[in-house]
Order: C-alpha cells, then structure tokens, then sequence
C-alpha cells in the first residue's frame, strides 16, 4: 500500500508540475494559478515534513520541480515563502544529496535576478547578497564533504548539479560568488574533477564550463552591474588562474590527446582558449607571457599525459603551441578556428589524421 501511495503521490506531482507550467496567465490583476496554491500550498508542506517522502529520491525530485515550476511562473506568490522553502531544500540536501535539490537552487538563483522576486521575498540586494552568499558557502562545504567522503567519480550527478549552480551564480548572483569564502577551495574542486570523474561527461562538462566562463568573463555577455563586480574581484579570478592554470591546462592537452572521451573535446577546447584569451589579453604587449608557454610547453612534453598516444612527437606539440597562440592574439573571434585545431590535434594524437593537417593552420 505505500509503494502504490507513493507512486500515486509521484503522478500527482509531475501532473502538478505540467499544470503550473502551461497557466502561465493572469485574470485582472490575479494569478490564475493563485487559487491553486492556496489549495496545493497545505499538501506541499505536508510532503515535506513526511518522513517517508523524505527519504524517497523520487518523490523528493518531483516536490522540487514543482517548486522550481512556481518560483518560475508566480515568483511574487512564492517570494513570501522563499526563505522556508530553501531552508527545506538545503535540509532535504544533506539528508539524501539529491541531486535535484541543487537544481532547485539553480532556478532560484536564477529567479533572484529579478527585482521583482527580491521585494516580493522581503530582501534588498544587500540582503539578497548575503542570502545568496551564505546559501552557496553552506552548500558547498556539504558538497565538497560529500564528495570527499564518497570519491568524485562515484557522486557525478551531485557534481554535474552543483557546477551548474556555481555557473548560475556567476551568471545572476556574481557578487554572492565573488563573495563567498570558500571560492578558492570551490574552484580547486572544479579543476581536480576535470580528471577525478574520470570521463563521465556531465560532471566534467559541467565543471568545465564553469572555469571557461569564470576564467573567461570578459568574453560572455553580461549586464553592466555584473561586469563591474566581476572587474572588482578580477585580481581574485586573476590569482585562482595562476594557482591553478598549469593543472587546468595539462588536463585540457591531456584529456585532447586521449585522457577523455570525443564528446569532451569542444567543451576542453574552449576552457584552454579561454585560459590563453584570459592571459594575452591581460598581457601589456598582447603576447603570450612566460607562464603561458610554461604550462603550454610543460603540457605538451609530460609523458604523463601524452603516453596515450605515440603520435603527438615534439614538433606536434610545438606547433601547435605556436598555432594556437597566434589565433589567441587575434581575439575572440579566432575561438572556432582554435577549437578546429585542438579537435585535429585529438585526431592526431588517435592517429585518425595525419600531422599534415596542422599545416593548414600555419
């Protein structure tokens, strides 16, 4: 009977979540789905505070998704209840590390850009920050126990959730992610998954596109209040990329030459672009400094990393070094053709292609 119950109780969610998500509409100055809430609302908390919908993963998954689906289409209606339904999340976070509560925290960081939803929940930005601060140092530190406690490759779904929530941050909340105490630890845990989820492509995606955007801030579009924060934290980010750049850039080559799956090649392309772009455009003169060739050619002749494959000779590497430095000074319109260059660079390293084709480039 409570297996039926519970699989009753999981239908009735998803229904809820597709019903929030196609009434996005308003009567007057009223919600249409305000008399839904009202109705909805005592059940929400019911499920919340049962015990055994809190150890079912399922169940769990589906009470935040429609939560994330309200904060999505009624954020002034939710907005008043904001602070009891994170309180919720975290706590629901650390009994089961259900990778879907980080997914909530994801749409609400999201949703949190808006002025609208911060009155609503009784903030103001400062209020907000600090909120949004807390909440990302918490999470982390239970995270980053977890993962440790359980090994990266063996809590993959957490990690791919948790870089999406940092990505978010940088994206809408760039000043509760510059601000938070354990950035530097953060951004250690993005670089050692690059190699420690060994291939699995989400989780090292995920932590992949959060360091190219963090790294390459100056390249994506933002508004103007988020350029300025970052500009006023650029030394933090500057720092990070000089602790951690070398690791970073010999898991990019690595992974390239056959240390990671195809698929992850684009997404490792662009992190290490993202690195050299960072670094010549910071440069005075716009050259590569001595660092970047440093790590560039320390990546390039670590037998380590390159054992993989009998293919990528001295010469490959050095070439290829040259190639993709002239591109980085070119800007960032040369990233596809650099992308090009480290995908045939991977195809050498497989002995799918020969060294002639990096003559194209030259």
């Amino acid at each position: 009977q409570v297996e039926s119950a519970t699989q009753t109780l999981i239908s009735c969610l998803g229904v809820l979540k597709q019903l929030i998500r196609f009434c996005d509409a308003t009567i007057g100055e009223t919600h249409v789905l305000t008399d839904v809430l009202t109705a909805v609302w005592p059940v929400l908390k019911d499920i919340s505070t049962n015990s055994n919908c809190r150890r079912n993963e399922d169940v769990l998954s589906r009470l935040f998704d429609v939560h994330s689906q309200l904060l999505n289409a009624v954020p002034t209606l939710i907005g008043p209840h904001f602070k009891d339904i994170i309180s919720f999340i975290v706590q629901a976070y650390e009994e089961t590390f259900c990778a879907s509560a980080l997914d909530y925290v994801s749409a609400a960081v999201e949703s949190f850009d808006s002025e609208q939803i911060v009155v609503a929940a009784g903030l103001d930005e400062q209020g907000k920050s600090a909120l949004f601060t807390q909440l990302l140092s918490h999470i982390y530190q239970r995270t980053f126990a977890y993962v440790q406690t359980k090994g990266p490759s063996e809590c993959t779904q957490v990690i791919k959730a948790f870089f999406e929530v940092t990505q978010r941050y940088l994206l809408f909340c760039s000043e509760a992610l510059c601000q938070c105490p354990e950035l530097p630890s953060l951004f250690s845990l993005g670089t050692a998954c690059l190699t420690e989820c060994q291939g699995e492509i989400d989780s090292t995606r995920s932590a992949l596109v959060f360091l190219t955007q963090f790294i390459g801030w100056k390249s994506i579009h933002l508004p103007a209040t988020k350029v300025r924060v970052l500009r006023n934290y650029s030394s933090t980010i500057d720092n990070l990329l000089l602790q951690h750049g070398e690791t970073i850039t010999k898991s990019c080559i690595g992974g390239i030459s056959g240390g990671a799956p195809q698929i992850l090649w684009p997404s490792l392309s662009e992190c290490l672009f993202a690195i050299m772009l960072h670094i010549i455009s910071e440069s005075p003169s716009g050259e590569p400094n001595a660092v970047l060739e440093s790590w560039l050619r320390s990546a390039m002749t670590d037998n380590s990393l390159l054992n993989n494959s009998q293919n990528i000779t001295s010469e490959i590497g050095t070439s290829t070094i040259q190639i993709l430095c002239d591109l980085a000074r070119q800007g960032l319109k040369s990233k596809p053709k650099a992308k090009m260059v480290m995908i045939d660079f991977g195809k050498i390293a497989k002995g799918e292609t020969t060294p002639e084709a990096l003559q194209a480039y030259l």
